[in-house]
């Protein structure tokens, strides 16, 4: 599970405008999302994953991540608080929110062909993926 742990920088992405409006975004909200590039740097110590992600010169957000232990997540467009658990399942490593809501996002990341792939799925069946280059 060592190959999400590195440096990435976002790519590109499917399924923003979906996920956007299931969110319920403003437009303008949307926009920036669309246009985000972020940096992320992610690493592990034990069962601990940290990822660090710099939205701009300004602006990052930084999360631990204890596989199998209950924490706190927020969402960075909305702001939102919600109980989450992560687990591994092969190469992946899987994000769930402890109770589903009809706004939960799950989300799942992994390394493919030389990519981290973050796919991003609504309690809905919306999903959307953000492919990112190893810097």
């Amino acid at each position: 599970m060592a190959g999400i742990v590195g440096k990435w920088k976002l790519d590109r992405s499917e399924g923003i405008e979906d996920l956007a409006k299931f969110m319920e975004l403003s437009e303008e909200h949307t926009k920036q999302f669309k246009e985000m590039q972020p940096a992320m740097e992610v690493t592990k110590t034990d069962n601990t994953f940290t990822f660090k992600v710099n939205y701009t010169d300004t602006v990052c957000k930084e999360q631990s991540i204890v596989v199998g232990k209950e924490f706190e997540a927020a969402n960075d467009l909305t702001g939102e608080k919600i109980k989450c658990i992560a687990r591994l399942d092969g190469n992946k490593l899987l994000v769930k929110p402890v109770v589903e809501e009809p706004k939960s996002i799950s989300s799942s990341n992994e390394v493919v062909n030389g990519e981290l792939e973050v796919t991003m799925t609504t309690v809905t069946g919306v999903v959307c993926k953000q492919m990112y280059k190893r810097l």
